[in-house]
């Protein structure tokens, strides 16, 4: 995830003036990747998906969140579906993590179980829809990418 220019000049000049024990917690070592969770969240046939204002390769997403150091994944990952998207849910399963291949950032990939809520964008700034689709077509959105263990957990929950 590349935030907008704008966004990420206001970004540095925050990190700038924070305390320098607050930017060695922010600030990730050279060569340590991005780590972020991903919440797949399942409601019957459909799967939650946020569409990013910054489209870039891929459009269509799972809510996803940064893990700070010390920061549970799937707390992010719940948390954030709920920042994101109104929407709130529970971690069901853990299905592991990879290096996404398009964006090269380490993804934590949670499934996760409709609590509540009706999806509405709740992110303006990073995101410009949020939408149910069909599980069925879930790589017609989010493309051929998709992380396997996904397709299959999302094909146990349909069943």
């Amino acid at each position: 995830m590349v935030p907008r220019s704008g966004q990420q000049a206001a970004l540095d000049r925050l990190l700038a003036a924070a305390p320098a024990g607050v930017r060695d917690q922010v600030a990730a070592p050279a060569g340590r990747p991005m780590l972020v969770a991903v919440a797949v969240v399942a409601r019957g046939d459909m799967v939650l998906l946020v569409r990013r204002r910054d489209e870039g390769p891929i459009g269509w997403q799972f809510p996803a969140g940064v893990i700070k150091p010390g920061e549970d994944g799937g707390d992010v990952a719940v948390r954030e579906t709920h920042a994101e998207t109104g929407v709130h849910c529970a971690v069901a399963e853990h299905l592991g993590c990879r290096v996404h291949p398009v964006t090269a950032v380490v993804c934590d990939y949670y499934v996760c179980s409709y609590l509540a809520g009706r999806p509405v964008n709740r992110d303006p700034a990073e995101n410009t829809t949020v939408a149910w689709a069909p599980i069925g077509k879930l790589t017609e959105f989010v493309g051929p990418t998709i992380y396997p263990p996904i397709l299959t957990a999302l094909e146990e929950c349909r069943a």
